[in-house]
């Protein structure tokens, strides 16, 4: 299993992967796919993840007729590697080298699943639309937040408080990522936004939050004025 886990990883960073559609792989009446990955270099294999499942269907060619469900890795090393193989004996090493490289681009791709990016790079997932009035620049407004890192490790909670927090939007008094976003969504809203460093704290980093951190909230607009 040394081997094969050597040479998967060896494929992974030597091969050439490319995002595909989900129609260039087979259809499955009980998948409903959020992502699709495919590479010509690996004879055609395909794969489909779903956001809502553990689960996804690889096929090990692009005529495949009866998909082969296979668990999702959650973490690459050689013993999630052996576990695999196996619960799956028909895999061979191209195929693990295949599935690594396709769960690595799915770690990435799935957090963006939901979101629409903005030209300026902030990306915002609204979780429930606000009726009440809409923040204006200049102004106050009040909002609850849970800041936290791409791999969920939180830095910040007003939730955890039970007090929201009031700033004038638009002034640079908040990274510009709040500024942005928050102006968006009226009172009421239940939103995460996801915010690029260079909307955030940059290079510099501040507390626990790393140079360079991309940064997700969790939004709730409370009130304005």
């Amino acid at each position: 299993m040394k081997h094969l886990f050597v040479f998967a990883l060896t494929v992974l960073f030597a091969g050439s992967y490319a995002l595909a559609q989900c129609d260039q792989c087979p259809s499955d009446p009980g998948m409903k796919p959020d992502y699709c990955y495919t590479d010509a270099g690996f004879a055609g294999r395909c794969v489909q993840f779903s956001a809502a499942s553990d689960i996804c269907f690889y096929f090990p060619s692009a005529k495949a007729k009866s998909p082969l469900k296979v668990k999702v890795i959650s973490e690459i090393s050689q013993a999630t590697l052996a576990e695999t193989a196996k619960g799956n004996p028909s895999l061979d090493g191209m195929d693990m080298a295949f599935l690594v490289g396709s769960f690595l681009k799915w770690k990435s791709a799935k957090m963006d699943i939901g979101f629409t990016f903005l030209p300026s790079g902030l990306g915002y997932k609204v979780i429930q639309e606000g009726t009440g009035k809409l923040p204006e620049s200049g102004k106050k407004v009040k909002v609850h937040y849970k800041g936290y890192l791409p791999d969920g490790t939180k830095f910040d909670s007003s939730f955890d408080r039970n007090e929201p927090i009031e700033i004038t939007l638009g002034v640079g008094q908040v990274i510009k990522g709040w500024d942005e976003g928050i102006g968006l969504f009226k009172v009421g809203s239940k939103v995460v936004l996801k915010i690029p460093a260079n909307l955030g704290y940059g290079s510099r980093g501040v507390g626990s939050i790393p140079a360079n951190a991309t940064l997700f909230f969790d939004i709730e607009v409370v009130s304005a004025e």
